[in-house]
């Protein structure tokens, strides 16, 4: 190093104070060494006070600011901060050099006047710092600060006790899902200082935002292998704060079945919507859903005019009784969705409103939405029309029940569910030539009686599923239709060409490796506000509005077309259409997987109860470590197989139940000894 000036400073840097050397100066900057011998850069306003000492080279400044230093730290010890507080208020002192003159005795050298800042900058109770000056804070602030500091205190205390109470609580056993305690069960205790963090455990699963609480959880849940809200679920039921027939799904999830006072009270205020009495009543033959739906959204009717079929299709119209805005909507778009669960159905309106008043009920006089279809033999729209109308549904009918009378029926009820379904194959068909494809796969319903739990296979490709489906995506696509000829403003969804043509022969066998490899072909889809194509659809536009009482989307897409059609202001522009179906979403997708999670959960203990020693049949996906993953058949629900054998993949085995986790909604399988 050439140059060397050897200055040696103290430097303000923020609130510390620094032991410095400098080497040489560059424009308006020094460059200097530190301690440690490490070069910085600084201006020369950090510069606060010259030590009388300099060095001539840097083994001569390695040598000197050890001393230096020691004798800063010395002094900076022995200050009693709280003394000179006190005598810096009395006599209203602030400078640095009369802070230390009232404080040493003799005469004040650098290292006292670097001594007091490190000390006030150590402890801020008493001071604060303005630029180069220290501020003695009022009594009334310092008694603030300490009782911050003490609050601050108390909550580390007890966060550090709750880690570690937590961390205990969470390797405490707990009675499997769905079973009582045995006497022999204890109640987890927990330190009487926890009571506070107990109550904002409960809170924070019950949905209060409780960050640090969260945080912590997040910590030990994942230290555990287990999902946060399923931790302190456990842990509410292990000290007794749950009881052991709580809603796990409901709670779990967050949701909150129940409405508040304030919104059921608004809800039974609201009076039936009445045709006025001039207003002719349409009469629609039937709605069909299954046996437990209690929010009917749409019904049907069929008749032939010349060559072409009519179909009239009747939607929900709830806006007739719940408008934008209101305490009812507004709790409808925080809600979501209506959320299935195998224990409870929560509701997104309350139960007066999407079960009774707006829903199409049979024999009842309700408020629709009309889609009228002209449609010719090959399942061609002819023509269209949407209306609000006075609608009743003649009768309720069953998907079962329509399967039925579709093979073996007689009357006209069944003649007509047989044109319906006509028309249904013929609009599937035109589908399909434009590109669109079925993807199904297994679906089942869980159903919960005297603590048995059974699986039933839903049969998704039935006649008359197949009919409703084609309905309902016949509704929305002459909805679709309309929003664009008219140029209305609505959320269309859309799903560009798939990455290479979908086959009827890669249709042909779903297993799950030919289901997982068409779905890698397919684009994700998507939310617009400007109309395109649904490849998977094999439509030139969509949009959903068929479901409006128990989805929020729905609503708020069949407010903005009715709108339009009876000639009122549009209830949403663009940019709010988007916002309010961002939010909608969101609920809608977190609604989801709160019913898979559930669905398989009780999946679980359906194998638990009713096949632990059965074989089960299973499809062989991948190999995994220590086994493979599997698909159990016919219900289509994934499980590990755990072996060393080398198996084929893509073939068909039996195997035994080897371990179930029913809470972590797995299970593990084993192959059938040989010799069994």
């Amino acid at each position: 190093m050439t140059e060397f000036e050897g200055q040696i400073w103290i430097a303000q840097d923020e609130d510390n104070v620094l032991l410095i050397c400098t080497v040489k100066h560059l424009k308006n900057k020094i460059q200097a060494l530190n301690t440690k011998g490490r070069e910085l850069r600084l201006s020369e306003e950090k510069l606060l006070w010259k030590h009388p000492s300099t060095a001539r080279h840097l083994e001569e400044w390695s040598e000197l600011n050890p001393a230096i230093e020691a004798t800063i730290t010395a002094l900076s010890s022995d200050i009693d901060i709280a003394l000179l507080w006190e005598s810096a208020t009395e006599l209203e002192l602030s400078e640095l050099h009369d802070l230390a003159e009232i404080y040493f005795s003799g005469k004040i050298t650098v290292e006292h006047l670097a001594a007091v800042w490190r000390k006030l900058s150590e402890d801020r109770l008493y001071f604060k710092r303005k630029s180069r000056v220290w501020e003695a804070r009022n009594a009334d602030q310092v008694h603030e600060l300490q009782l911050q500091r003490e609050r601050e205190q108390a909550r580390l205390r007890e966060q550090n006790l709750a880690k570690e109470w937590l961390d205990k609580a969470a390797k405490y056993p707990l009675p499997p899902f769905f079973e009582e305690p045995t006497q022999e069960f204890q109640l987890l205790s927990y330190p009487e200082e926890l009571s506070g963090f107990i109550d904002k455990l409960e809170s924070w699963l019950r949905g209060d935002d409780q960050k640090w609480s969260e945080e912590l959880v997040t910590t030990i849940a994942t230290s555990f292998n287990v999902a946060p809200r399923e931790l302190v679920f456990d842990i509410l039921q292990k000290i007794g704060r749950l009881p052991f027939d709580a809603d796990r799904d409901v709670i779990v999830a967050g949701l909150k079945p129940e409405f508040s006072q304030v919104i059921n009270e608004s809800a039974l205020a609201i009076p039936p919507w009445l045709p006025s009495e001039t207003q002719q009543v349409t009469e629609l033959f039937f709605s069909i859903d299954d046996e437990e739906t209690r929010e009917v959204d749409d019904a049907l009717a069929i008749e032939q005019e010349g060559d072409l079929w009519k179909v009239t299709i009747g939607i929900a119209d709830p806006e007739s009784v719940v408008h934008r805005g209101d305490i009812l909507d507004r709790e409808a778009m925080r809600r979501g969705t209506t959320v299935y669960l195998p224990t409870q159905t929560v509701l997104m309106l309350p139960e007066r409103i999407s079960c009774d008043i707006a829903s199409l009920g049979a024999q009842q006089i309700r408020s629709s939405i009309v889609i009228r279809v002209w449609i010719d033999a090959r399942g061609l729209v002819v023509k269209s029309n949407i209306c609000r109308e006075a609608i009743r549904v003649q009768q309720r009918l069953h998907y079962k029940d329509v399967d039925v009378m579709l093979k073996q029926g007689q009357d006209e009820t069944s003649q007509q569910l047989r044109n319906l379904l006509t028309v249904a194959e013929n609009l599937q068909n035109q589908r399909i030539l434009e590109g669109a494809f079925n993807l199904q796969r297994p679906e089942y319903k869980i159903n919960l009686k005297n603590n048995v739990v059974s699986v039933e296979l839903i049969e998704v490709n039935s006649p008359s599923r197949l009919l409703v489906a084609e309905m309902m995506i016949l509704s929305n696509h002459i909805a679709a239709k309309y929003a664009q000829r008219h140029q209305v403003p609505i959320i269309y969804r859309t799903q560009e060409a798939p990455l290479e043509p979908i086959t009827a022969d890669m249709l042909a066998d779903l297993n799950p490796i030919n289901f997982n490899r068409i779905r890698k072909l397919l684009r994700a889809s998507a939310l617009s506000l400007q109309p395109a194509a649904h490849s998977g659809l094999g439509l030139s536009v969509y949009t959903q509005l068929s479901s409006p009482l128990r989805r929020f989307a729905d609503l708020v897409m069949q407010r903005q077309l009715v709108a339009h059609v009876v000639g009122e202001e549009l209830p949403y522009n663009q940019e709010e259409l988007y916002k309010v179906l961002a939010t909608a979403e969101r609920t809608a997708r977190e609604a989801r997987r709160a019913e898979n999670e559930a669905k398989k959960r009780w999946f679980m203990l359906h194998l638990k109860q009713s096949w632990s020693d059965k074989p089960l049949e299973v499809f062989i996906i991948e190999a995994v470590k220590g086994g493979y993953k599997v698909e159990m058949l016919p219900w289509g629900v994934d499980a590990f197989l755990g072996t060393s054998r080398t198996l084929t993949i893509g073939e068909k085995i039996w195997c035994m139940v080897d371990k179930i986790r029913v809470k972590a909604a797995s299970a593990r399988l084993k192959l059938i000894p040989k010799n069994s």
